[in-house]
């Protein structure tokens, strides 16, 4: 069957500053979870640091160089003193710029970011290879000095972040406010969603998703249902919205919410077969016989893999256990109208609703 939407639809992209072989996909950052983790969370720009040496041949030896941060906040642990932190990383990188494993991490002179760090011997390492520092914007909230808890802090932080006239901070500090997982207000993110400027609109929708705030969901039906079908490759920065497109239909695909299902069943009309996926994924995962007369529609989509998820579906819905005509999936595709068919018959025969 086919491969994650994320893989088969984006080519995936990497940090700026980290790379290596496949990995999380970018701006999914787990941030209470790297909060924790972390002894030192800070924000600051790189004010020295080595340039990186490009080697053709392994081995690559790891954090071979320091980077001195200049921390303008500290949200979690006792900053330095001169309010500078050494922080290791890997500045002997591979020629052609791709390892497998673990990424390689590069900070730069210049570099502005929020930093999630750990203690190694007397300097700092990332906690996160991937994620362990972030862009984000300068601005900073006021009247912080009583308040004990970082994650509030970060989040004030980053709400002070929405109003840089920097664009892609706006849009760094909306996706990062989503990824907080609990904020202690919506409101700034709430105001947002009145926006002229759809792809700061449709940040916001995927922030409020992944804080299982669904209020916004008849918005994202609506839009969706609005868009042009996605082209086959996309080229970020110019197909931004395209992306949204699938980055939305992901974020529906966790919700487990039993109040959605009617949006959900609408959503399954979207033209694009992958993003009806998603949707059917999470119809799926919700089992509420509710979705039976839709998936019996499902089961004659024109891409056999949403055909035979729907034929799971609906197996799964009637307590599962052997059935002797279920297929696999090369026989649903090779025979997919038969199957269909043999799979309407036995539910209509044996679990149709009175």
């Amino acid at each position: 069957m086919r491969a994650s939407f994320l893989c088969a639809a984006i080519p995936l992209l990497f940090s700026p500053f980290a790379f290596g072989g496949p990995g999380p996909v970018p701006g999914s950052e787990n941030i209470p979870k790297m909060m924790a983790e972390s002894t030192l969370v800070c924000k600051g720009e790189v004010v020295d640091a080595p340039g990186v040496i490009a080697s053709p041949n392994p081995p690559y030896p790891r954090r071979t160089a320091t980077a001195f941060v200049h921390v303008d906040r500290c949200f979690k642990g006792e900053l330095p003193a001169g309010g500078t932190v050494p922080v290791l990383f890997d500045n002997i990188l591979p020629g052609g710029g791709t390892s497998g494993g673990t990424p390689f991490v590069v900070l730069q002179k210049g570099d502005y970011r929020l930093y999630f760090l750990k203690p190694e011997g007397d300097k700092y390492v990332l906690v996160d290879g991937w994620f362990g520092q972030l862009s984000i914007s300068r601005h900073l909230a006021t009247d912080l000095a009583e308040d004990p808890d970082p994650m509030h802090q970060l989040e004030m932080d980053l709400k002070a972040g929405l109003t840089d006239p920097n664009h892609d901070r706006v849009l760094d500090s909306i996706r990062m406010l989503g990824n907080m997982q609990h904020l202690q207000s919506k409101t700034e993110l709430v105001s947002l969603l009145g926006s002229t400027d759809s792809l700061v609109r449709t940040y916001v929708y995927e922030a409020m998703l992944r804080l299982h705030d669904y209020s916004v969901l008849p918005s994202v039906e609506q839009w969706l249902m609005a868009q042009p079908v996605p082209p086959s490759a996309l080229f970020l920065p110019r197909d931004s919205l395209f992306q949204m497109q699938y980055r939305l239909v992901y974020e529906i695909s966790a919700i487990r919410d039993l109040s959605t299902l009617p949006i959900l069943h609408r959503l399954l009309r979207l033209p694009d077969p992958i993003m009806r996926e998603e949707i059917l994924q999470a119809v799926r995962a919700i089992k509420s016989p509710k979705s039976a007369p839709i998936l019996l529609k499902m089961l004659n989509d024109p891409d056999p893999d949403n055909g035979f998820i729907a034929m799971q579906a609906l197996i799964e819905l009637a307590g599962g256990g052997p059935i002797d005509w279920v297929p696999s999936f090369e026989e649903f595709r090779n025979n997919r109208t038969y199957y269909a068919a043999v799979c309407q018959e036995w539910w209509q025969a044996n679990h149709q609703e009175n």
